[in-house]
């Protein structure tokens, strides 16, 4: 499981970003980051060949079609 992220790798990450947050905002915001830490884990650990990627993003779809 990972670790949670410290406040400062925290703030580093946003700005690396390109997020300009307040420690108000970091402090709301992180620990929603670290919420998700344990399942991108485990998403990043599955192995996975080419042909089990099937990632489609069609901007003009329209669902009631």
């Amino acid at each position: 499981m990972p670790q949670e992220t410290s406040l400062d790798d925290f703030r580093a990450l946003t700005k690396r970003a390109g997020l300009d947050l307040t420690d108000d905002e970091i402090e709301h915001l992180k620990p929603m980051y670290d919420h998700y830490l344990e399942p991108i884990a485990q998403m990043n650990a599955l192995d996975l060949d080419a042909e089990d990627l099937a990632v489609v993003y069609s901007p003009g779809w329209d669902p009631e079609v």
